[in-house]
């Protein structure tokens, strides 16, 4: 278990997804051994063993200079909890945890390493291409119905952008969407997606269930903060990654907190 340093967990979070990927070099998939190994190996945590599918598109040269595509369509394991929010899926070229039942970065980071460490008994691939980690918020503030909230009472103005030109030509914002790059040392990145909406940012499915609200307004602040070797491919070390998972967790809780009001602290997020 890390040790790390108070930091306040708001009662009413408003954090509907977070997700951690591991990438890399295309292994061979998972046989039906190695599946029933995992799936023992992870039971206590993970009991619902299940498959899931993914479709790639590939564009081919034909001889007479035309392009055409080909699909191919990948199944690959995929366990989760008995509520369905928290799932582990392993790829040929990626390992990832999802889950939208938080709680806290300390939980996702045992459940990260208990997957590496489980995958390396079986197969171990042989570097790590990117590593990812992502949080999605749905912002959901009081507001009279039919009626979009004030969000400049809720969110820093910098993530508004221009509203006030459409009172020029007497129009009111629907909605808005931006982001934003930021770079860090050694190959990390972290982009920024926002923006005004209705409804949900994040469904819930059968592949990854999440309780859902009444559909209204709301606010999205989706973070991806993300690292990619930039001189070599490194060994996939457990640890080495895990402490990139943590290097790559600090920045978003500061974007986060620099990003909301004080009145969505106190009137929301801190009211369970």
């Amino acid at each position: 278990m890390m040790i790390v340093s108070e930091r306040e967990v708001y009662p009413n979070a408003p954090i509907v997804l977070v997700a951690v990927e591991v990438r890399y070099p295309k292994c061979e998939p998972l046989n039906r051994t190695q599946v029933f190994r995992l799936s023992k190996q992870v039971q206590k945590v993970l009991p619902l063993p299940n498959e899931a599918s993914m479709v790639s598109v590939e564009l081919q040269a034909n001889p007479d200079g035309t392009a055409s595509q080909r699909q191919t369509s990948v199944r690959f394991p995929r366990w989760m909890t008995r509520d369905k929010r928290t799932a582990l899926s392993i790829k040929p070229d990626s390992l990832i945890v999802e889950t939208t039942n938080y709680g806290r970065y300390e939980k996702l980071h045992d459940l990260l390493s208990i997957a590496l460490r489980e995958l390396i008994d079986i197969v171990t691939p042989v570097g790590v291409d990117r590593i990812g980690l992502r949080y999605v918020d749905e912002i959901r503030v009081p507001s009279e119905s039919g009626v979009q909230p004030k969000w400049q009472e809720w969110v820093d103005p910098a993530v508004l952008g221009p509203v006030y030109v459409g009172s020029v030509c007497g129009l009111v914002p629907a909605g808005n969407e931006g982001a934003v790059v930021f770079s860090g040392p050694d190959g990390q990145t972290l982009v920024l997606r926002y923006g005004a909406q209705v409804d949900y940012a994040v469904p819930s499915t059968d592949l990854l269930r999440r309780p859902l609200p009444p559909p209204g307004p709301l606010f999205r602040l989706d973070i991806d903060s993300f690292w990619v070797p930039s001189i070599e491919v490194p060994e996939f070390d457990v640890n080495m990654i895990l402490e990139r998972v943590d290097d790559l967790h600090k920045p978003v809780r500061a974007v986060f907190e620099h990003l909301i009001t004080d009145r969505l602290r106190k009137e929301v997020l801190r009211n369970a």
